[in-house]
């Protein structure tokens, strides 16, 4: 995958280049095109909340494991 950073011992390498790695996996579903469902078809909003408050509490981890402000 371009970009990603060549692994050492060190685990903070290693975190990030999963993260990298994971961020490019993320990158390359959303260029997919879209399949428009019928309603009451395709992933329940419910899930999709669940999904994003998910992303949202692992941001928050990543920024205060880094030291950034919110």
């Amino acid at each position: 995958m371009s970009g990603t950073r060549v692994e050492t011992g060190d685990p903070t390498s290693h975190a990030l280049a999963r993260l990298e790695q994971a961020v490019e996996r993320l990158a390359e579903a959303a260029a997919q095109p879209r399949v428009v469902a019928a309603p009451g078809e395709g992933v329940p909003r419910a899930a999709v909340a669940a999904i994003a408050d998910r992303l949202d509490e692992t941001i928050a981890r990543l920024r205060a494991a880094l030291g950034e402000d919110q």
